[in-house]
């Protein structure tokens, strides 16, 4: 019996594009599509409210415009956050993806 092994892409997004575009954004998933990438590795956690967001920190401080822990904050606060503007003012209003 041979055991199958899946072959493995080429390109693999780290957090998306993360040098392109802010890490575990909608924007930067599109950029490592745009540049080869067929899989991409995103990072996961849930809010106060058990909604899965797309966020690698435990905290929303260093990639966003907002502070405090994912764990904290409400889906409708999280909703308004900016985390695109950290990274390059022309990804201003990039939000958390759900």
């Amino acid at each position: 019996m041979v055991a199958y092994k899946p072959a493995l892409p080429l390109f693999i997004g780290h957090r998306g594009a993360k040098s392109l575009a802010p890490e575990n954004t909608l924007a930067s998933i599109r950029k490592a599509a745009d540049n080869g990438a067929t899989w991409v590795e995103v990072d996961a956690r849930l809010s106060a409210d058990d909604t899965p967001i797309l966020l690698h920190d435990e905290m929303v401080n260093r990639t966003t415009n907002g502070a405090g822990k994912i764990s904290d904050l409400q889906l409708t606060s999280i909703k308004s956050l900016d985390a695109g503007t950290w990274f390059d003012p022309k990804f201003s209003g990039e939000p958390i993806p759900t």
